[in-house]
């Protein structure tokens, strides 16, 4: 694999990664709030919000092992770097639609469009 499809990898990798450790520490400041949504509401609001945290925090922690030195030449690492790429694409299109007013969604978008960018380069080499 070039130097440059690794380093564009560990990149996808991690702004993944950051992007799921803001959303995990924001997790503080959004508690604060809940009290507005009632509790069924707030505490499902709650759930789904540290659960996409840590979902980014994921993605982006397999882009990069998939992206280590022992298996990034194994075709099976290709497979994974897709499956979390792919993962953060959705995530990414998703996050627009359901709070346009924050910027956070645009950048998820953009983190899941670079990653499957990264992804389509992997396979093509």
């Amino acid at each position: 694999m070039k130097t440059q499809i690794v380093t564009l990898s560990k990149i996808a990798g991690w702004l993944s990664l950051a992007l799921g450790t803001i959303h995990t520490c924001a997790t503080p400041l959004i508690m604060k709030q809940i009290n507005i949504l009632g509790m069924q509401s707030g505490t499902t609001f709650l759930f789904m919000f540290v659960a996409t945290g840590i979902a980014c925090l994921m993605a982006g922690a397999v882009m990069l092992v998939a992206t280590s030195k022992e298996v990034r030449y194994l075709r099976t690492a290709n497979h994974i770097f897709l499956i979390s790429a792919t993962f953060m694409l959705l995530l990414g299109i998703g996050a627009p639609m359901a709070m346009s007013e924050n910027p956070f969604g645009y950048i998820s978008l953009v983190t899941g469009v670079f990653a499957m960018a990264v992804t389509m380069l992997r396979y093509r080499n």
